[in-house]
């Protein structure tokens, strides 16, 4: 499986984190989930967050952004279109720490995810 896991700097918020480079299986899971074609989310590069990515304990599957979309469309915390609308301009508001949960097989990924530096283009 291919992914990347590098630090990042962001300038201009002053703070380090993790850029989680976007693998085409995260884009292929992202669009069934959202039910929209992959060309849709094609400028997505990845995003910034808080650690590195985590294995999963039930499948091994590496957390990505395919798993943060998956657990707030099923918990109903955010719907399709604003989650697309985050993905195009970054986050809207104050960004929260998540528990998050394996898209694959719904094992819970150990301790809190944070997207602290948007989305790459």
């Amino acid at each position: 499986m291919e992914f990347h896991n590098e630090t990042s700097t962001n300038p201009s918020k002053e703070t380090t984190g993790f850029r989680w480079v976007l693998t085409s299986e995260e884009r292929s899971n992202i669009a069934k989930i959202l039910e929209i074609e992959e060309d849709s989310i094609s400028h997505v590069k990845g995003n910034v967050m808080c650690r590195e990515r985590m294995q999963c304990g039930g499948c091994g599957k590496l957390s990505g952004l395919d798993d943060l979309v998956h657990n707030a469309v099923t918990a109903r915390v955010h719907s399709r279109d604003f989650i697309l609308e985050v993905m195009a301009g970054g986050p809207q508001t104050r960004v929260y720490a998540h528990k998050m949960q394996c898209s694959n097989c719904s094992q819970g990924y150990e301790g809190v995810f944070i997207n602290w530096g948007g989305y790459m283009e």
